[in-house]
């Protein structure tokens, strides 16, 4: 009976080559394949619509119709009026998020808020929960290691007069095709007093887009 000989690995083909074939075939065939990206620089103020969820262009027609509104009414005068003529202090409270969309950041409409009401001039601002313990460690670390005459006195802050709350929401009527639909922004703004629970503005900016899929 004859068994049949196993040959030994150096008697065996190289891979190497073999393998290298579909490899080389398959590279050469990738860059046919891949997708090109053209990048244009646009006017950051410039509407682009992806799509018809919020964008940086809503948080910007937002905050720029809030301020507008803040400013022109009258709690600043009534406040400064019932207070020697001091400026109010306000601190930026929780912007509630009630829409569907995960990439609403209501700090894109806060933050500017607050820019634009500091620079008018009328309206002073404190630092915000989410930044004050930062400022407190730094200002507690300068007890120990800064020079004594720069060193910052603990427990002197200077407390909100009003805070500014608020909340954004939305409405999403479809088509029964599902083709068609209405996408509904409203944000509603509030400075409440902190002292009284009084609540000495409220504004509203809503936002409507009407989409179709062709």
């Amino acid at each position: 009976m004859n068994i049949p000989r196993i040959p030994s690995l150096d008697q065996l083909p190289p891979l190497a080559p073999l393998l290298s074939i579909p490899l080389m075939a398959a590279a050469a065939f990738l860059p046919a394949c891949s997708p090109t990206r053209d990048v244009t620089r646009v006017d950051p103020n410039a509407t682009i619509d992806v799509n018809q969820a919020f964008n940086d262009s809503d948080a910007r027609r937002i905050y720029q119709g809030m301020v507008q509104d803040c400013l022109s009414r009258p709690w600043v005068d009534n406040f400064q009026r019932e207070n020697g003529g001091r400026r109010p202090f306000v601190i930026v409270g929780e912007l509630k998020n009630k829409t569907m969309s995960y990439i609403l950041d209501s700090g894109m409409v806060t933050a500017d808020i607050e820019r634009e009401l500091i620079n008018s001039g009328r309206v002073r601002f404190v630092a915000a929960k989410g930044e004050r313990d930062q400022i407190r460690e730094e200002r507690l670390q300068g007890q120990e290691w800064s020079r004594p005459e720069t060193r910052k006195q603990l427990k002197a802050e200077t407390g909100a007069d009003l805070i500014m709350i608020g909340s954004i929401m939305e409405d999403a009527p479809r088509a029964l095709s599902g083709r068609s639909g209405v996408q509904y922004y409203k944000a509603n703004l509030q400075l409440i007093d902190i002292e009284t629970n009084e609540k000495v503005w409220i504004g509203t900016q809503e936002i409507k887009k009407v989409w179709n899929t062709r």
